[in-house]
């Protein structure tokens, strides 16, 4: 056996190697299945931006919101939640100076239902996944001004659908997000974080 015979040998059985480890490697990450089932719940905090006419008698503020999620792979890349918000918005100093008013409050608790739609398929990370967000609630308004003043179309407590839509990213257990929400004269922009935990994993 010669040199160039051997040389060809040798480089033969490295192929063949190297398309098993390949074939090796290939079935084990087919057969490696990733569950991410589970049920989680998420804690965090925005700021609010009055839109429209709501900008007109109430400053920017801060919130707290909370949320239950669930999620498994037959669902992916649909996470769907309930999510609870609460906001209370200081009155604007020009509106209460022109309604004669020493105090006006709006405060929202809302309650209601979450889509998100994970986008990895755009974006594949081991750190960050975009998604957007989509959600139905209710909200219970209550106003707080003056007692004997009335506001034409601002009674003191009520009750409004709202929708909104956005989108955002997770970094880690970390959602960064923004959202429009829309509630007919209520209507804000927010700038959301939150993070989350799990409860349940399956």
């Amino acid at each position: 056996m010669n040199i160039k015979q051997s040389i060809a040998i040798l480089l033969l059985i490295l192929v063949s190697f190297g398309e098993l480890s390949a074939q090796d490697t290939i079935k084990t990450q087919t057969s490696r299945k990733v569950n991410i089932g589970g049920i989680f719940l998420s804690a965090g905090t925005g700021i609010d931006i009055p839109m429209g006419t709501f900008r007109d008698n109430s400053d920017v503020t801060f919130g707290i919101l909370g949320r239950l999620e669930y999620t498994s792979t037959s669902l992916f890349p649909f996470i769907i939640g309930g999510e609870v918000d609460y906001f209370s918005y200081n009155g604007d100093d020009e509106f209460k100076n022109l309604n004669l008013l020493n105090t006006f409050k709006t405060r929202i608790l809302s309650v209601g239902l979450n889509v998100e739609i994970a986008l990895s398929k755009f974006l594949r990370s081991s750190f960050t996944t975009p998604f957007l967000t989509f959600d139905i609630k209710t909200n219970l308004i209550n106003r707080e001004y003056d007692e004997g003043k009335v506001l034409e179309n601002m009674p003191l407590s009520e009750n409004k659908i709202s929708i909104g839509a956005g989108a955002g990213f997770t970094v880690f257990i970390f959602d960064f997000y923004f959202k429009y929400n829309y509630i007919k004269d209520l209507s804000n922009i927010g700038v959301y974080t939150k993070f989350k935990i799990p409860i349940i994993r399956f």
